[in-house]
């Protein structure tokens, strides 16, 4: 937290509780930071959705067959191609693609670190403290259920930033003159 963050507080103070000695702040839509790590979530998904694009175009023209069954060999749909085959061929170009992309999983635990980062206290000797320096390893350490929790978090907080602007936008045009 930065040490400004109270000119920012217009209400008192309400949390989500992960764990008995863990909570995560609520502010009723995602903090900057967080949009930012999306963001870059986000830009990793398209450069892995790009080379396997690129890939399958490679792939379409080498063995000259279409596109769409060069997409269903790289999905593991079969095809005139056998995935063995096609790793020997394309073992370089496959690898980068894998690597370059993401899971749900990792996407997940990557915006629970950031939630945990700009939000999360934790019960420290007795007091609570921010987890500003919380890391992708200690959210690797969390059960499965508390992943899921704090992603449903997620989606509620993003959820009522949405629903607060759609109530600002129909106010703005009840009050502005037809």
């Amino acid at each position: 937290m930065s040490k400004y963050s109270f000119l920012l507080q217009t209400k008192a103070e309400e949390y989500f509780e992960l764990l008995p000695g863990v909570r995560l702040k609520k502010y009723g839509g995602w903090l900057v930071a967080e949009a930012i790590e999306q963001e870059e979530i986000s830009k990793l998904q398209s450069q892995a959705t790009i080379r396997a694009v690129q890939l399958a175009k490679r792939i379409a023209k080498d063995k000259d067959i279409q596109l769409d069954e060069a997409f269903g060999l790289l999905q593991g749909g079969g095809g005139s191609i056998t995935e063995a085959e096609l790793l020997s061929e394309y073992t370089e170009e496959t690898l980068s693609m894998i690597t370059s992309g993401s899971s749900v999983g990792s996407t997940n635990a990557l915006m629970v670190t950031a939630f945990s980062r700009s939000r999360g206290e934790g019960m420290i000797e007795d007091e609570w403290q921010d987890l500003s320096d919380w890391e992708l390893e200690d959210t690797k350490n969390l059960p499965r259920k508390a992943i899921a929790k704090v992603v449903e978090f997620i989606a509620e907080e993003q959820n009522a930033e949405t629903q607060e602007a759609v109530a600002a936008k129909k106010a703005t045009r009840k009050s502005s003159p037809q």
